[in-house]
């Protein structure tokens, strides 16, 4: 990757999709740059742990490490979920950037996430033996001071995250688009059209027979909010509900 960068240059005007892991990042943006034939980004792993520290404590400066490599900031679509939580670094680097903002229920973003590295959402603290068999990558979203989150047990840990990159899209509603998971699943192409039309992005191809492929593994959308997380359930509500109220789910 460094090799390729080194003749790459940093798009400033790409389209940038910010949002949480597993509310549907990968979808959105696999979808839309297909439907206007777009070079794409899916995921930066240089910028996860270690690397995501030093980021995320301005040892790094977000704009050398795009440099370092610029592939990935090359392309015409950049998604990548740590950058959310860098978004005004983000904003200075790709300064004519049309960004959206994919939001998933903290209910089932949080389950999700859990489902996906075998984690129970139900327990009063998560254990040191548990915490070992989590890749170090996924083991960081549960680390409160690496994101300046009040502390917690892990899932008022994922619940503080939550607020904090629905914020990102709140506190700056006036320069990004908006894509709620749920509205999405509800009409995928009508959601994938009506969003390269605010975007100016020309169909190019046809996504009729990808809207269904599964990017991501699959969460366990069959075992309720109130099953999974037990007393859980009423943390991530406390936590998230101005937030949820703004972003039009109810609790």
């Amino acid at each position: 990757m460094r090799f390729y960068s080194l003749f790459s240059k940093i798009n400033r005007s790409p389209i940038i999709i910010l949002g949480n892991q597993k509310s549907g990042t990968s979808v959105i943006t696999h979808l839309i740059a297909d439907y206007g034939g777009l070079t794409k980004t899916v995921d930066i792993p240089e910028s996860w742990w270690p690397t995501l520290e030093d980021l995320l404590g301005g040892a790094l400066p977000l704009e050398d490490f795009a440099r370092k490599y610029s592939l990935y900031f090359s392309r015409e679509v950049i998604k990548e979920p740590n950058l959310t939580f860098l978004f005004d670094q983000l904003s200075h680097i790709h300064p004519a950037a049309k960004f959206i903002f994919v939001i998933r229920d903290p209910r089932s973003n949080i389950r999700s996430l859990l489902n996906r590295i075998s984690v129970p959402g139900h327990l009063p603290q998560m254990d040191e033996d548990l915490a070992r068999v989590i890749p170090p990558n996924w083991r960081a979203v549960f680390d409160a001071s690496l994101w300046d989150l009040p502390d917690g047990n892990y899932v008022e840990v994922l619940a503080w995250r939550w607020v904090r990159a629905a914020r990102v899209y709140l506190n700056n509603q006036d320069r990004i688009h908006l894509v709620r998971y749920e509205d999405f699943n509800a009409d995928k192409l009508q959601t994938i059209e009506k969003l390269a039309q605010k975007l100016g992005i020309v169909q190019k191809r046809e996504i009729k027979d990808r809207l269904d492929v599964q990017f991501q593994p699959k969460g366990n959308k069959s075992i309720s909010w109130e099953a999974f997380f037990e007393e859980n359930l009423d943390r991530i509500e406390d936590i998230c509900g101005r937030e949820m109220a703004e972003l039009g789910y109810v609790k």
